[in-house]
This record gives structure tokens, sequence and C-alpha cells, in this order.
């Protein structure tokens, strides 16, 4: 902990200070994205911005300190409330839309940078033959014959289907899509880059472009870790994004630092929204307000 206090009192905050911007705009083009999907699947309605946003930066907020993302229950509650006989299932999907696609444009970076051996390789995985294989394949056939069996037979079933299925309401129009959603992804995309790209300078690492987009897609993958921020997972995947650009050392003290200083970003912003969306300048009295409204 000596070395990474070390590190972060080094550091180069004009980088810092460019990173902060982006890192606050990264937060309200994803909430426009998630707008864009909620208006497709509500076109009848008028989708509140402010709403909306304070709800996804709130939700950010509660991933930095409950695992597997449970902050994303907190946001489609909380944007349910700005939106009066709503249905859970059609806010649920449409925040899945978002995500869907995001992991879809991790995937495809990824993919690309492998093929161009601009990141580090992947280890090879044991063989364990194809019996797991065709396992798995029986389970997924099995457990979609009894959701399908249920579907049929069952009224309520089928409602929460047509409510779901509502949420992915834009992938049905990709010009709608394409104007409404895509430019406010990728831009959310091209800032957590950046993000990444200027901390990794401000440690005075020197490191490219692809390095920084391998260290935002492994982030997203450690959230999904059973533990808060995805913590521990987030050092590991660092140490070996940049292996051959810094020691293990230094990869671990540049995550910490990093993590830390999002999750603080995150949860001010997060705390402030809250605020705002309920209109208190309490902040314990936001937060009570706020699992009130959300699942517990």
């Amino acid at each position: 902990m000596v070395a990474v206090a070390e590190r972060v009192a080094e550091l180069d905050g004009r980088f810092l200070a460019v990173a902060l911007v982006l890192q606050l705009a990264a937060l309200a083009f994803r909430a426009l994205a998630w707008r864009g999907v909620l208006a497709a699947a509500y076109p009848e309605r008028r989708i509140p911005l402010l709403g909306v946003g304070c709800a996804y930066a709130a939700g950010v907020a509660v991933n930095a300190f409950v695992p597997a993302r449970g902050g994303e229950g907190a946001k489609v509650a909380l944007v349910r409330s700005q939106l009066p006989g709503s249905s859970v299932a059609t806010i649920a999907s449409s925040l899945s839309v978002v995500l869907v696609l995001d992991t879809l444009l991790g995937a495809a970076l990824m993919t690309t940078l492998w093929s161009l051996g601009r990141a580090p390789a992947l280890p090879s995985p044991p063989s364990v033959g194809t019996l797991p294989l065709v396992a798995g394949i029986v389970a997924l056939v099995a457990v979609a014959a009894g959701l399908l069996a249920v579907a049929r037979s069952t009224a309520a079933v089928r409602r929460f289907l047509a409510a779901a299925a509502r949420g992915f309401s834009v992938l049905r129009r990709p010009w709608t899509y394409a104007s409404t959603v895509l430019p406010f992804q990728l831009s959310a995309w091209a800032c957590r880059i950046a993000v990444v790209y200027l901390v990794l300078h401000a440690f005075r690492f020197e490191a490219g472009l692809e390095t920084a987009v391998v260290l935002v897609v492994f982030t997203g993958v450690s959230t999904a870790v059973p533990v808060p921020g995805g913590a521990g997972s987030q050092q590991v995947l660092a140490a070996y994004a940049l292996q051959g650009v810094v020691s293990t050392a230094g990869a671990v003290s540049f995550s910490l630092g990093m993590q830390v200083g999002v999750t603080a970003v995150n949860a001010a912003v997060g705390l402030a929204a809250t605020m705002l969306l309920f209109r208190t300048i309490r902040p314990l009295a936001a937060v009570r307000a706020a699992r009130g409204r959300t699942p517990q």
C-alpha cells in the first residue's frame, strides 16, 4: 500500500483533470443511450432526460458497492418511479439492450485487437473433451423447452414476456437505434477508453490506445465477479493486460488507484443525482428515499 500511495502522489494532475471531465461525459452518454431505448419502448410517453440520467448515475454508484452489478436493479426501480404505469419487465429489458450491445462492442474490439496481435495472447484452455459441451447443449434445450411450455400455459408469463419484448422495440427499428442509441454508446466507449489512456499517462506509463481498450473491456468483465466493484479481479486482469508494459506491482498500483478514483467520482455523482431526483439537500434523506424505491 505504501508503493501505491507513493505512485498516486506522483500522478500528473493535468491528465487526471481531463479524465475527470471525460468520466462525467461517459456517464451522461450512457444515460442518453438508455433513454433512447426507453423512448422506443414507450413512444407515446415523454421520457424525462433528467430522471433517467439521475437514476442511471445512482445505479452506477450502487454498482461500486454491491456485487455482480446489483445497481442495475436500482436503475430499473428508480426509472419506474419516474414513469407511472410502466412495467418492470419492459424497463429491465430496455436496460439489457444497452448492456448486451456493450458486450458485443467489447467483444468486437477485443477480437480485432487479438487478430491484429495488439492484445496479450489468451492462455490455451485445457482440453476437456466434448462431453461438457454436449451436456451444456442438452441442458439449454431442456430449459428452453420448459420455458416454452410454461409460456404457453400461463397467461401471467405471456404478459411478462410481452412486456419484456417491448423493451427490445428499438432493435426492430434499425434507423431509430442508429440515430438515438448507437451514437451515444460509441461516444461513451470513446470517453471510457480515453479516461483509461489518460490515467495510464498520469501514472507515466507508456501505453497505447490498444492497451486502454483491453483494460476497459477487462474492467467490464470484472464487474460480473460477485465482489463489490470487481475488487481484486480488476487488479488481476490489469496485471494481465499490462504485461510487458509495466511490472506487476505497477499494474496493481495503477488498477487500485484508478478503481478508487472512478468509484469516488461515481459515488459523488450518484449521491448528487439521488438528491436531485428526490429534491432534497440532505444526503441521508436521499439515500433513504432511494432505498424505499428499490428492492431490498
